[in-house]
């Protein structure tokens, strides 16, 4: 019997800490906040080669297999990390910042919405994380979230409002023409998509 995929993880009961010193080249590096299956990434990492690329995944499952779909033989230029992104967001890109790469784009692709006010602390776009971030990673960083949940699109667009990555903009169709798995069941079902992208 396969293995059961929790839902819901609380990322702030993942107490691991993890360090990364970056790639051995000085490429541009993408990152996905949530990587579920990974099949965003995989289609990006095939059509741009020239980039880095690094996947978070908290759920053990999918990490793994994430693991198997970018073998390291193929995909030298593909890293992947458990764990909870927020903690150790900056333990593993800030090396790379100090030598003088760009971390290009950050992918946040239909999160978990946390409904319960009381929940709210555990989503990843906060406005304590924006502003530590803010204070360390490269000025040019373009951040794009994207959600099927208006409410959480609505709250997290407040937040961002609010903090030093200011400048939004909108948009309507799938990054570069490649929807996610949950994105494709979504639209199929004739649901709504928010999106947006937003940088100092």
């Amino acid at each position: 019997m396969p293995k059961r995929v929790r839902t819901h993880v609380n990322p702030l009961s993942i107490l691991k800490e993890i360090s990364f010193e970056g790639f051995d080249n000085d490429h541009p590096v993408w990152v996905d906040v949530g990587a579920c299956k990974g099949e965003f990434f995989y289609q990006l990492a095939k059509r741009f080669p020239e980039k880095n690329f690094v996947l978070f995944e908290i759920r053990k499952p999918l990490y793994f297999k994430l693991l198997d779909l970018f073998p390291k033989k193929e995909f030298p230029n593909v890293q992947i990390f458990d764990g909870d992104a927020g903690r150790n967001f900056k333990a593993i890109l800030e090396p790379s910042v100090e030598r003088g790469v760009k971390i290009e784009k950050v992918f946040v692709n239909f999160p978990d919405p946390w409904f319960k006010a009381r929940h709210k602390k555990r989503r990843f776009v906060n406005e304590k994380f924006l502003k530590e971030t803010s204070e360390w990673i490269n000025k040019d960083v373009e951040w794009v979230f994207q959600t099927d949940q208006k409410f959480l699109f609505d709250e997290t667009l407040e937040i961002v409002e609010e903090s030093p990555f200011s400048k939004i903009e909108f948009f309507n169709d799938s990054v570069f023409g490649v929807p996610t798995d949950w994105e494709s069941a979504k639209l199929r079902a004739g649901d709504e998509i928010w999106r947006m992208k937003f940088e100092r």
